[in-house]
């Protein structure tokens, strides 16, 4: 097409080559003044933040933003606090037309939000503004995770390994610990015991073991993670756990299952409800696989196979607003390993996954024979569809199978298991486009040298506003389960 402005008549004539089935045509058209361009832009949506019903975020951390029709590449995202707003460009390679992962900034050029407080949350594409969405925000904790010390608090009823554990935001500033199953050395536990978690890291004194609402089967070497507001699409005020694969016959060879078992937590007591086993089981029974739940999507990487051989299967599946869940969905990125025992955590829009064994095994309580390494694996996901992994070139110092990992504010803290040298525990900062850099010694390690153990992040900061991590049960390296307890009281 060309234009021609006529100078006396102030219109423009406008020819365009007509394209007919038959023959080309040439044909000029006179308009009276010009039209806007035409566009097939569809104008974006918001549809949430962290795929969760109430998101939260501290200043300058990751968050992901999801909805349709973003244009990633000139996509900004604004945060508004009454008269302020501040702007915030998307990752680079981040992005995505349905997701993208900014930090959260602290104010514009000239004024700093209030915090803690909320801001509205939009994102501007093609000229256009979506809806927005609430984003509570708090201060950023300022500690050091590499001045980490350790301390023992009330033990669990019994000695297990191979148990799992979670924590559960309750009311106020409330929060509860739930263990589940585990091996006594002689056989699975079915049992449930729930805890409050104070601020500075310990735990009550008194464990209540849930009787009324048991596992309903002996259940070790399982995953297990907890569903909120927070951190899924569930009401405000609610709380679901759900037991993962694992270990249904003990002495049994892997023995696996592929049963989800899922319960609601009473965020007013910490009490257990009933356990309902889902319809929607693994599409393979699994000992030992990694599961974490990320962005209202449970990810499930790894594991060992009835055979006694490691996976590199990766499946997800989403959290519904009742609590249940979707369909499984096999990833067409299957880890670049067979592995099972491996760690993993969720950061910004991206999936990590840590060491783990990539040996075969009949015994998942075994210290021999195994293959450990040191990778640290990651690949973006978005709404349980997970990209293509990538190998982050600064690996684990130790090459760990049966440990545990701790993520808090983009620090990390990886130890215990069965590893190589004698470093028990090493910790790591993600940086500001969410990828790990090197690994440093622990200084001062809990002394645990536990494998097998339980793990979990306290949803409570403690009194100076810094991140509690405990380690509950496992076996020691001398072969005696233990039922010890141990948390940060520092930094």
């Amino acid at each position: 097409m060309w234009m021609h402005w006529h100078s006396r008549t102030g219109t423009v004539l406008a020819c365009a080559i007509v394209i007919a089935l038959e023959a080309g045509a040439f044909a000029c058209v006179k308009k009276k003044s010009p039209e806007p361009a035409s566009t097939t832009t569809s104008a974006p949506t918001l549809s949430n933040i962290n795929g969760a019903t109430s998101p939260s975020s501290a200043v300058g951390q990751l968050i992901e933003i999801n909805g349709s029709n973003f244009e990633a590449s000139s996509a900004t995202v604004n945060f508004t606090q009454g008269s302020i707003v501040a702007s915030a460009t998307p990752i680079s390679g981040d992005a995505a037309d349905s997701s993208l992962v900014v930090a959260v900034p602290s104010g514009d050029s000239s004024s700093q939000f209030s915090v803690p407080g909320t801001v509205t949350v939009t994102v501007v594409s093609n000229g256009m503004t979506t809806g927005g969405i609430a984003l509570s925000i708090t201060a950023a904790p300022s500690f050091d995770i590499g001045s980490t010390t350790w301390a023992t608090t009330n033990s669990l009823p019994i000695a297990l390994t191979g148990l799992a554990s979670v924590g559960v935001p309750g009311t106020g500033s409330s929060a509860y610990v739930v263990v589940t199953g585990g091996s006594t050395g002689s056989l699975n536990a079915s049992e449930v015991y729930s805890n409050t978690l104070n601020s500075d890291g310990t735990v009550g004194s008194s464990w209540t073991t849930i009787t009324a609402d048991q596992l309903p089967e002996g259940i070790a070497f399982h995953g297990m993670v907890e569903a909120d507001d927070s951190n899924s699409p569930v009401p405000a005020g609610t709380s679901y756990i759900y037991i993962i694969g694992g270990q249904s016959v003990f002495g049994g060879g892997p023995g696996g299952t592929s049963s989800v078992y899922m319960a609601s937590v009473d965020t007013s007591n910490g009490t257990v409800g009933s356990w309902t086993q889902l319809s929607n089981s693994l599409p393979q029974a699994l000992v030992g696989p990694t599961v974490t739940l990320f962005h209202g999507w449970i990810y499930v990487v790894g594991g060992l196979l009835s055979t006694g051989s490691p996976s590199d299967a990766v499946y997800s599946t989403q959290v519904q607003a009742n609590g249940t869940l979707g369909t499984w969905v096999t990833s067409s990125s299957p880890y670049p390993l067979g592995i099972s025992f491996a760690t993993s955590f969720g950061y910004g829009g991206t999936l990590f996954v840590l060491n783990g064994d990539t040996a075969s095994s009949t015994d998942p309580n075994a210290v021999s024979g195994l293959t450990g390494t040191d990778s640290v694996y990651y690949a973006r996901v978005i709404a349980g569809s997970v990209g293509t992994w990538s190998a982050s070139p600064d690996a684990t110092l130790a090459a760990r199978v049966k440990h545990n990992t701790w993520n808090a504010f983009g620090q990390l803290l990886n130890g215990e298991g069965i590893y190589s040298g004698s470093l028990e525990f090493e910790w790591n900062l993600l940086d500001s486009s969410g990828l790990p850099g090197a690994w440093t010694g622990l200084t001062n390690p809990p002394h645990a040298y536990v494998y097998n153990a339980a793990s979990l992040v306290s949803p409570l900061l403690s009194p100076s506003g810094t991140p509690r991590f405990l380690l509950l049960g496992g076996e020691t390296v001398v072969g005696a389960i233990s039922s010890s307890v141990y948390y940060n009281n520092a930094p």
